[in-house]
């Protein structure tokens, strides 16, 4: 028995119940006298959770491993001081993930929904790569003054800089969708290269993220990258097909931590 095909929690979860509900039928017929059918039933319950809880600890193992490498490599990113990592805040694999993307556009204009550790490493990777600018847009006043802050200490201002743009109401398609404030939109100085979205939380409207691509899609330049966390949840699945769709782009998930999804728009053609 494989479970190779479970990447997301609630595969695991869903598996788990279908072996113990096999598992419990198998008592249920034993007790009422259908020992071998029972046993049998019992029998693949029972080893199917074995076999699934040993292939869950491998797949942990696997993947704290992917992460104290994925840290590893973004080391010197960080800078001396320490960053919350993991828990609501990205993980060392999304931050690496982050890291290639910058790596791979060398961009002009980064654009960030939802600040924090990333904001300080794609800041610090930036100035490596010796041009670029971030703007992250954060809708919680207290966790913009903390990024702010972090960005002063490790002497980042003049790469990134963080705005304070509370969730409104906007316009899209003839309905109404929480966004980030206009308080960002005098900064967009030039066309994006790579967005960044980590925010809004998921908690705070359905496809709470799916703005980002419609409201931006002005300012995106022709050749273009999205990155967007939380990849194994239902809500950003259904998110990175519809921005595949709407942008004629590539689409290409990024297994670990929470998985992630890129896309990838490349300019069209020449007749």
């Amino acid at each position: 028995m494989r479970f190779t095909t479970l990447r997301t929690p609630r595969q695991w979860r869903r598996a788990r119940r279908v072996l113990v509900c096999l598992a419990v039928a198998g008592l249920l017929a034993a007790l009422v006298g259908r020992l071998a059918l029972g046993s049998a039933l019992f029998g693949a319950g029972m080893l199917g959770l074995v076999l699934m809880e040993s292939a869950h600890l491998r797949r942990l193992v696997r993947e704290a491993d992917r992460q104290h490498n994925a840290l590893l490599q973004i080391r010197p990113l960080l800078g001396e001081l320490p960053l919350d990592l993991g828990g609501w805040a990205a993980d060392p694999l999304f931050l690496l993930q982050a890291v290639q993307v910058l790596i791979d556009s060398s961009p002009s204009l980064v654009v960030e929904c939802g600040s924090g550790s990333s904001t300080i490493v794609a800041a610090r990777c930036l100035r490596a790569l010796g041009h670029g600018r971030l703007i992250s847009l954060e809708h919680d006043p207290e966790y913009a003054r903390r990024t702010s802050d972090l960005l002063r200490l490790h002497g980042l201002g003049d790469v990134a800089r963080v705005v304070t743009a509370p969730l409104a109401e906007s316009e899209l398609d003839g309905r109404r969708a929480q966004w980030y404030g206009t308080q960002y939109e005098p900064l967009l100085q030039g066309p994006i290269d790579v967005l960044i979205v980590d925010g809004p939380p998921g908690n705070t409207a359905p496809r709470a993220r799916y703005p980002a691509v419609p409201l931006l899609l002005p300012q995106l330049a022709p050749e273009c990258r999205i990155l967007m966390d939380d990849g194994d949840r239902p809500d950003e699945r259904a998110i990175a097909r519809a921005w595949r769709d709407e942008l004629g782009a590539t689409l290409t998930y990024l297994p670990g931590g929470r998985g992630a999804w890129l896309l990838h728009r490349r300019p069209v053609a020449e007749p």
